[in-house]
């Protein structure tokens, strides 16, 4: 499909590098670090907010180890990170010693923007949820992008972002996906043709490949050290060395 390539030229945003470079600096690596009581009445995975750098944080704001993922919501290695990292990383997040911090990243241009307005549809709270859900159910909405038909490719490229990311999700029934989850057709449609949103979106990408040499996805940071790892396996063995344990 030549789906990513009219959003691109639609808005001469994204060019997605292949060249990268080593980390600036180590993992880390230390003794176990001391677990912190969540706020009254809550658990740190119900501590969320949205990030300067366009992400979501979930725990601990002041958390020792800070992990950031870039993903991408059509991204079959992002939904299979989030299927098995779940558990374990809630129960990590929960101890106040871990913040789990999700950049969105549009590797794949346009087919990653409707999940990702629709996810933030409701607010930070709800950003999670929506998205492990979107990934645990990815395989069957993201299969529906077949039904793009070359008549849709021709008239998207006289299209907005807004409008694409309209069609687009009406073609994978993502918007009949939140609907089912507590957001309404109108409020769907209004996130949907946020334009704001969508240049948030473009400017977090490119920020992630400009200033941390993101050019795939997931790929992650632990207080600020690039990971080689793109499994949960990975990812919770670079924790426990830092201290998670």
């Amino acid at each position: 499909m030549r789906i990513k390539s009219i959003f691109i030229a639609a808005t001469a945003a994204l060019a997605l590098a292949a060249c990268g470079s080593g980390d600036s600096v180590a993992a880390p690596k230390g003794e176990p670090i001391a677990k912190v009581a969540a706020p009254a009445g809550k658990s740190w995975t119900e501590v969320v907010s949205k990030t300067d750098a366009g992400g979501y944080k979930m725990g601990n704001p002041d958390a020792k180890l800070q992990l950031v993922e870039f993903g991408a919501i059509t991204c079959p290695g992002c939904a299979q990170f989030s299927v098995q990292s779940t558990e374990g990383l809630h129960e990590l997040v929960n101890t106040g010693v871990v913040s789990m911090e999700f950049r969105p990243f549009l590797v794949h241009g346009i087919q990653d923007v409707p999940g990702f307005l629709l996810a933030q549809c409701s607010g930070p709270e709800t950003f999670f949820p929506l998205t492990d859900q979107m990934y645990a159910e990815q395989e069957s909405w993201l299969s529906k992008i077949s039904t793009v038909t070359e008549a849709d490719q021709q008239a998207m490229q006289k299209m907005s972002p807004q409008e694409m990311a309209v069609l687009l999700a009406t073609r994978m029934g993502l918007i009949d996906f939140v609907k089912s989850r507590g957001i309404s057709e109108d409020q769907a449609r209004a996130c949907l043709t946020d334009k704001a949103a969508i240049d948030a979106l473009i400017a977090g990408t490119e920020k992630a490949q400009k200033e941390d040499n993101v050019t795939g996805t997931p790929s992650f940071l632990l207080n600020g050290a690039k990971l080689d790892a793109s499994s949960w396996n990975q990812v919770k063995t670079k924790l426990v060395e830092a201290g998670a344990r």
